[in-house]
């Protein structure tokens, strides 16, 4: 059976649902994957990371990026890519609101934890916010 493509509400209903996903980037000709924990709140993707490391650095020089979640099931599967530009930031807002998205998907902080404000401050993390300008998405079986 040929693939199907996807409707956008499809695609933002797997969004919706998963909480894996690989993030994809580039930086001088070079590819960079990894799969990373997100959350998928008010059209954009919302990711959290260390302040430093490969990906904020690629992120950093080239903030186009691509963000792929599937499912994959006996004998059928589907698939998004969102493409869009990751903005980083660190104040203490981003944190909020990233944390905010992930609790109201009953994700909670870290192991469910809430974060007061001081608790923020300390934090050295990178908010990861996408904002999406193209949604694609398949599903088919083998």
């Amino acid at each position: 059976m040929k693939p199907r493509e996807l409707s956008e509400e499809e695609c933002k209903a797997l969004l919706l649902s998963a909480r894996y996903g690989r993030l994809g980037l580039s930086r001088d000709d070079q590819p960079y994957v990894v799969p990373m924990s997100f959350v998928y709140h008010d059209g954009k993707i919302y990711l959290h990371s260390r302040g430093r490391g490969r990906k904020v650095q690629y992120a950093s020089e080239n903030p186009r990026v691509c963000f792929q979640v599937d499912v994959l099931e006996k004998g059928w599967w589907m698939s998004v890519n969102a493409f869009g530009r990751a903005e980083l930031l660190d104040d203490i807002e981003a944190k909020q609101r990233m944390f905010d998205a992930f609790t109201r998907m009953g994700l909670g902080g870290h192991g469910g934890k809430s974060f007061q404000r001081q608790d923020l401050e300390r934090m050295e993390l990178t908010v990861w916010e996408i904002a999406i300008d193209e949604l694609t998405g398949r599903e088919g079986v083998w």
